[in-house]
């Protein structure tokens, strides 16, 4: 092993998918792989531990997102890239990986050698992301999700109006006259209806809507 080998550590939860991982990487003399784990808790853990140069996640973990535990390790380890892979062709993925700082978004299916060259020039500090991809995956979103929020009836348009400014559930129930529960409830329909995992990526979601329809 050269000592100038590439750290990766790497998060999937499929077993299958992390095996097939290290079969393509352990092939390649200049790339050592440090750990690789299932849950977003062990890849914090080993990443504290391991220091690597690079990591590969998953963008989409059971019951968490590999988006926003892209956020924290390169809020934690700055000098860490990371290499984002999915199964499915997504928009807001990619959008979400390039503005958590990602150095590429690739799909499982693709070239083992893309991604041993991805490692590799991440861990030189290159992007592989395509701003142009990005910004037109960002204009599709925003078209489709204001017409979504054209077909909600008016207390649901209100409510994500209120969200995105920021407004509690209290708040938000006083001004359009529910419960807090009924706020809470369509709060959670709404979250299904934009494919979002939390209160905050509808939030920005929404404030980005509104924002391009001015």
């Amino acid at each position: 092993m050269p000592d100038t080998s590439i750290k990766v550590a790497m998060c999937d939860d499929h077993a299958m998918v992390r095996n097939a991982l290290a079969m393509v990487l352990d092939r390649e003399p200049d790339i050592e792989i440090v750990g690789s784990v299932a849950t977003g808790t062990e890849l914090l853990s080993l990443v504290e531990k391991t220091q690597p140069e690079v990591v590969i996640l998953d963008v989409r973990l059971q019951d968490e997102s590999g988006v926003e535990l892209a956020q924290r390790v390169r809020v934690d380890h700055p000098e860490c890239k990371i290499v984002m892979l999915t199964s499915f062709e997504s928009d807001a993925a990619l959008v979400s990986s390039f503005e958590a700082g990602a150095a590429a978004f690739m799909f499982k299916t693709g070239n083992a050698d893309e991604l041993v060259s991805a490692v590799r020039g991440a861990a030189m500090g290159l992007c592989f992301i395509n701003p142009v991809a990005v910004r037109d995956a960002l204009a599709r979103i925003r078209a489709n999700g204001a017409s979504l929020m054209e077909k909600l009836d008016e207390t649901d348009r209100q409510i994500l109006r209120l969200l995105a400014d920021g407004r509690s559930d209290k708040q938000i129930a006083e001004s359009v006259f529910l419960s807090v529960q009924t706020v809470r409830n369509r709060v959670s329909r709404l979250l299904n209806r934009f494919s979002k995992e939390n209160r905050t990526q509808l939030a920005v979601f929404v404030a980005r809507v509104l924002a391009e329809g001015n």
